[in-house]
């Protein structure tokens, strides 16, 4: 019986009765949505986003009073009282965060209060140092104190598995990572930018395996954000490279060209959109450096724009085939 024949007859038992929808949805476990329910979904998407928007909105205006009154207060309470209204109300708020995290884990008013403490514990880390009367001539100290905070989020994380956690994780991490780098070669950032450059290739691709690596996981908010400050981080070092190298110039069209496969095999929006601009920021640097002073230089600008023209409609088809749809 071929699926015609199939079909044809499982066509005719339901015309007859001796077969249901019901049963038949049942048996294939078929789930089909019926205006109730698709009115439940919709009702319970409004009332996630109107609540994500109110935790937003009242963390916002919660960091705007603590910034007020600490400015109020700043001078009355002395050396104590400036790391206790930081660091130990970023402590503090932290500690709200995971007991309701542990006790509501559904909902997301325990990452509100860790986003709160989150921006308070950097600042308030920095104010502790100065308080403390650490010379700040070395970077060692602060070097060290951030390696700490990012050691603290990965633990807070380990034991919650929380979005936000892990963007501070990675926040700090990151800044660990170029203040390290900073203490172990001194001198200014003009005088070793080859190093920092490469330095940001490197952080720019481990940003587009973790967002890919979270893809399944309870991180997949971040994927957005790590593809984008990513490919940005990647693309944007190794276009400084291209300035007065011949041999990056050539390079480049094919890591920008690459960064379009890249976004379709990783279905983000976000790629296509940074290595397109970069492409037409490298085509307009190439123009600028070689044709400007010929005679070609009108046919090479009309040249350009076709290019331009013929780049948003690649970008337009792979958004549309590789990206939208999927």
């Amino acid at each position: 019986m071929n699926k015609e024949e199939l079909f044809q007859e499982l066509s005719n038992k339901i015309n007859t009765g001796e077969v249901s929808r019901e049963e038949l949805a049942s048996r294939l476990n078929l789930v089909q949505n019926t205006p109730a329910q698709n009115g439940a979904n919709r009702e319970n998407l409004s009332h996630f986003s109107v609540t994500k928007m109110l935790y937003v909105l009242g963390a916002a205006i919660v960091g705007i009073g603590i910034i007020i009154f600490v400015y109020q207060v700043w001078n009355d309470i002395g050396s104590f009282g400036h790391i206790l209204v930081t660091l130990g109300l970023g402590f503090l708020l932290t500690t709200i965060g995971s007991l309701l995290l542990k006790q509501k884990p559904g909902d997301n008013i325990g990452s509100v209060f860790h986003c709160i403490g989150g921006m308070l514990i950097p600042g308030g880390a920095m104010v502790t140092l100065y308080e403390l009367h650490v010379d700040f001539i070395s970077l060692w100290p602060v070097t060290i104190t951030f390696g700490v905070i990012f050691m603290f989020y990965l633990l807070l994380n380990f034991v919650h598995k929380n979005a936000v956690l892990t963007f501070f994780a990675i926040t700090h991490g990151t800044i660990s990572l170029y203040l390290l780098v900073e203490s172990i070669v001194g001198g200014s950032f003009y005088m070793h930018g080859d190093l920092y450059a490469y330095l940001t290739m490197i952080v720019g691709v481990s940003y587009l395996l973790l967002a890919y690596s979270f893809r399944d996981g309870w991180n997949k908010e971040l994927i957005g954000v790590l593809y984008f400050f990513g490919s940005i981080g990647f693309f944007g070092a190794t276009f400084s490279r291209v300035f007065d190298s011949v041999p990056w110039q050539m390079l480049y069209f094919l890591i920008v060209i690459g960064g379009l496969f890249l976004s379709a095999y990783m279905r983000s929006r976000a790629i296509l959109v940074v290595s397109t601009l970069f492409l037409l920021a490298h085509v307009s640097y190439i123009t600028g450096e070689y044709f400007t002073d010929s005679m070609g230089w009108p046919i090479s600008l009309v040249i350009l724009g076709f290019i331009f023209i013929g780049l948003g409609y690649v970008s337009i088809n792979i958004n549309k085939r590789y990206i939208k749809n999927n």
